[in-house]
C-alpha cells in the first residue's frame, strides 16, 4: 500500500479520517502491514499490503466471485479495448495522469490496463478473496495500483476526493442495491471528476423477450444453487456448443448461455471459448445478487445523481437498441 493512499481512505462506516499505526514498510516505502484507526476507534488491518475493510467470514456469494476470478483469468484486453474503451471513452488517453477508482476490480486486469494507459494512481476495490490470489499475481511489479478489500456499496473513500474517474463496469448489478451503490460511489467523486457505470439491462419488452427473460430467471434460480464445479461444467459445455452453427446461436438467443460479441484478432477461437464460459458462469453463478434494470429505472437513477443532463454523457448510445457493447454512462461533476 502506498502511503499516498491515505489521502483518499476513510472509515467506511462513519467517514472519519484514518491514522496509520504499527506500520511495516518494504524497500520501496510501501506499507506491508499495520493498522488503520478511525477517530471513532474502529480499527482495520493491513495484511500483505492490502487494507481490509471486511469481516473474514465472507458470504457464499462473495466466495463465488473469488472462485470465479481466480479460475477465469484469461486475457480479455481485446474486449476491453474494443468494447469498454471504444464505446465509452473513445480512447485510453482518458486515464492519463488521473486518479482512478476501479470499483469491483475482479481479477485486477482492468486496473493493470488503466495503469499501463498512464493513470497516475489506480485504487482497486474488491471484496472477494481474489485480492489474495489472482489480483496479486496480475499486479506484480505495478507500484501505482493499490488494492483495497472492501464492499463497493460502502467504499472506504472520502467524499468528493476523486477528481479523476470512478469506474464500475459490469459490477454494480451484483451489489445488494444498484441505487445505493451508485449513490455511495457518486459521493466519492470530486469536482471535475466523473462516475462511470453500467448495469445489466432488463429486456422484457415484447412477447419473445419475455420468454427469454423467463428462461433466464428459471436457469439462474436452478444453477445458482449448484456447486462451483457444477456451474463450471455447465458453462464449459455451453461454450463448446456455442461453436455449433445454428444450434449455438439459438441457445444463446434463448439465454441458455451467454457469449456476446468476440473481437476479431489473434487466438479468436480460444478467446471465444473462454468468453462464453466466463459470461455464462457470471450470469448463472452462485452470487446472491444479479439485478436487471429497465431503461426507465436507470434514467431515474442518473437524473437523481446528476440533475444537469448536460453532464451525463453516452445517454443516446446507452439507451439505444441494440446498444454498443460495453458502453457505460458517464456522470460528470
Amino acid at each position: 500500500m502506498n502511503k499516498t493512499l491515505l489521502n483518499f481512505l476513510c472509515d467506511p462506516i462513519d467517514k472519519t479520517d484514518l491514522s496509520l499505526n504499527n506500520e511495516v514498510l518494504d524497500e520501496l516505502g510501501r506499507v506491508v502491514s499495520g493498522t488503520l484507526t478511525s477517530k471513532t476507534g474502529n480499527v482495520y488491518q493491513i495484511i500483505d499490503g492490502i487494507p481490509r475493510f471486511i469481516k473474514r467470514d465472507l458470504q457464499k456469494s462473495v466466495v463465488s466471485f473469488g472462485d470465479e476470478w481466480n479460475y477465469f483469468n484469461f486475457d480479455f484486453k481485446e474486449n476491453w479495448l474494443d468494447h469498454t474503451i471504444k464505446n465509452t471513452f473513445g480512447t485510453t488517453d482518458i486515464f492519463k495522469d488521473k486518479v482512478v477508482v476501479d470499483a469491483g476490480g475482479g481479477s485486477g486486469m482492468q486496473s493493470l490496463w488503466m495503469s499501463q494507459a498512464g493513470a497516475k494512481h489506480v485504487i482497486c476495490l474488491e471484496l472477494s478473496d481474489s485480492v489474495d490470489d489472482i489480483v496479486k499475481k496480475n499486479l506484480i511489479g505495478i507500484n501505482n495500483v493499490d488494492v483495497v478489500q472492501c464492499s463497493i456499496d460502502q467504499p472506504p473513500i472520502k467524499d468528493n476526493s476523486i477528481e479523476g474517474i470512478v469506474i464500475c463496469h459490469n459490477v454494480i448489478q451484483h451489489t445488494p442495491s444498484v441505487e445505493k451503490t451508485a449513490e455511495a460511489l457518486w459521493k466519492t467523486v470530486g469536482a471535475g471528476g466523473e462516475f462511470v457505470f453500467n448495469c445489466y439491462p432488463k429486456n422484457d419488452l415484447g412477447f419473445v423477450r419475455k420468454i427469454r427473460l423467463g428462461i433466464y430467471y428459471f436457469l439462474r434460480n436452478f444453477l445458482s444453487k449448484r456447486s462451483f464445479k457444477f456451474i463450471l461444467i455447465y458453462s464449459k459445455i455451453m461454450a463448446i456448443i456455442r461453436f455449433i452453427p445454428v444450434i449455438g446461436y439459438l441457445l444463446e438467443k434463448s439465454n441458455f448461455m451467454i457469449q456476446g460479441d468476440v473481437p476479431a484478432g489473434p487466438n479468436y477461437i480460444k478467446r471465444a471459448y473462454w468468453q462464453s464460459a466466463l459470461n455464462t458462469f457470471d450470469s448463472y453463478g452462485s452470487h446472491e445478487f444479479q439485478h436487471l434494470k429497465s431503461d426507465d429505472e436507470i434514467r431515474d437513477l442518473i437524473n437523481k445523481l446528476q440533475p444537469n443532463g448536460n453532464k451525463i454523457l453516452n445517454q443516446t448510445e446507452y439507451f439505444s437498441r441494440p446498444k454498443p457493447i460495453g458502453v457505460a454512462l458517464r456522470l460528470l461533476k
